[in-house]
């Protein structure tokens, strides 16, 4: 007697199901948030399990924690409508296992992983290596029958097509199916110039259709799931800008009359920022900041606003000048400030060396309404109640724009061996880099801040990049023979 048949009924949104339906072996997902995009990566590799036993693939991401805490669930919601779940070591029941050597009695893959840290193993030898590309040279080397990528256009293009692409290669022998050694790549709408390749595919399907596939998506695609209700909530909440790209997919263009004209993000965004360490108990990588000297003060620089209220947090090591993270706070119970304050606090509790340095906007130095103190006060008495010291640095006038402007892109041009280097920890600081690289400069060499007033964002306007400004023109315009003062102003804390 033949075993009965199962058939499951699984939904996939009509772009899902033209992604699936596709034959060409290069293939890429540009969709807005909620448009199933990453659903859509679990419900390919579900078929790829099913077409390609004992294969070996990846999935790459930016850093293990995106993939393991972003990328990996969704996929796993998706398994779950196929019927998959994760191996039970207790009731023995189960078709994968994520971080450990898969039991002894599963099929082995043709060329099985070295360790099994960061892999995704499945009952028919079907394996899948995560990579993080924050070490992209440690990824190198590899021989696998299958890619994805989630969030690609957060990596640079010549990661993806020197390291990623060519470990694509062999077994042509062992796999006839259509599914052996595709390549997909999944991702949002780029936000930054350096994400603009992944449009390539585009082209080069409009040009190859045989080989290449290129789809777009909005969540409006993934309505049926999402609801209409969820939509307009979301719209509700968010500003016209944020809604035309993180939602409905649509492209930004280059800012061509910018304040900083000599940033250049591949230049000075640092994606290097943690260093790994495995964890025991679920056998995956957890992160670690790498950029940041524990022991070495840390130097803050503000900005004031009623309703955006913003910090960056720097450290000077060597010859960089590190942007280590950028927080902010646009509402709280008590005050704005009070809640960054407290943000910061339990952001870097660990940091040992609690002393900081405080930059920012010279209006710091008033004081606040119903208040005795100055901003700048405030933030000292606060962090003083929680163990840290801290010296002012803020005196005097702001600087002339036109000044600034030339002292900053000087040093962000790096032609002179003997000033500082300015970095950005791009995986802390995406929204000061948008701040930077969509800051206009007026005839006047001021800045233009109008997005400041307008309905966007306002981690995406311009005051994280004042926050930028504050703190190098008054550490280092002394540099350009602008006399800065430097003699601590107020100080609070511990001896």
């Amino acid at each position: 007697m033949q075993p009965k048949e199962t058939r499951r009924r699984i939904y996939v949104n009509e772009k899902q199901r033209q992604f699936l339906a596709a034959k060409q072996k290069r293939r890429s997902y540009v969709g807005g948030r909620g448009s199933g995009k990453t659903t859509v990566a679990g419900h390919e590799t579900r078929v790829e399990m099913n077409y390609l036993p004992r294969a070996k693939g990846f999935l790459a991401g930016l850093t293990y924690t995106q993939l393991t805490s972003n990328t990996v669930p969704a996929m796993e919601k998706a398994w779950a409508d196929h019927g998959l779940r994760e191996y039970d070591q207790k009731s023995g029941f189960g078709h994968y296992v994520k971080g450990k050597r898969p039991p002894a009695n599963w099929i082995k893959p043709y060329q099985p992983p070295s360790s099994f840290e960061n892999v995704i193993s499945f009952l028919n030898g079907y394996t899948i290596q995560m990579l993080s590309m924050d070490r992209a040279e440690l990824a190198r080397g590899g021989n696998y029958d299958f890619g994805h990528i989630d969030e690609s256009a957060l990596m640079k293009e010549e990661h993806v097509n020197k390291i990623l692409r060519p470990m694509i290669r062999g077994n042509i022998y062992r796999f006839k199916d259509e599914h052996h050694q595709t390549f997909c790549d999944y991702t949002s709408v780029p936000w930054l110039p350096s994400g603009q390749w992944v449009f390539k595919t585009e082209d080069l399907a409009k040009e190859d259709p045989d080989n290449y596939f290129f789809l777009e998506s909005t969540a409006y695609d993934n309505v049926a799931v999402l609801g209409e209700k969820y939509l307009r909530d979301l719209r509700n909440g968010m500003t016209p800008l944020e809604w035309d790209v993180e939602v409905m997919n649509k492209r930004l263009t280059k800012l061509p009359n910018s304040f900083y004209p000599s940033f250049n993000e591949e230049k000075h965004g640092v994606w290097k920022t943690f260093t790994y360490t495995h964890d025991d108990k679920t056998g995956l990588t957890l992160a670690i900041d790498s950029d940041r000297d524990p022991a070495r003060e840390l130097e803050l620089s503000f900005d004031f606003n009623a309703a955006f209220t913003s910090v960056i947090v720097c450290q000077e090591n060597g010859q960089e000048f590190r942007c280590l993270d950028a927080l902010w706070v646009k509402q709280s119970a008590t005050t704005v400030l009070d809640a960054l304050v407290s943000k910061f606090i339990a952001s870097y509790e660990s940091h040992e060396r609690k002393h900081v340095v405080i930059y920012g906007d010279r209006n710091g130095n008033n004081k606040q309404v119903g208040s005795n103190l100055t901003f700048y006060q405030t933030i000292q008495q606060q962090l003083a109640a929680a163990g840290w010291t801290s010296v002012l640095m803020v005196q005097g006038l702001d600087p002339d724009h036109r000044l600034k402007h030339v002292a900053i892109n000087q040093l962000l041009a790096e032609t002179n061996p003997r000033l500082p280097v300015m970095r950005f920890n791009r995986n802390k600081c995406k929204y000061l880099i948008i701040s930077i690289q969509q800051s206009p400069i007026n005839p006047d060499w001021t800045k233009n801040k109008k997005s400041e007033k307008s309905s966007i964002d306002q981690e995406r306007a311009t005051h994280l990049s004042d926050c930028f400004d504050n703190i190098v023109y008054r550490k280092y315009g002394h540099l350009f023979g602008q006399v800065q003062v430097h003699e601590p102003v107020y100080f609070l804390g511990r001896s």
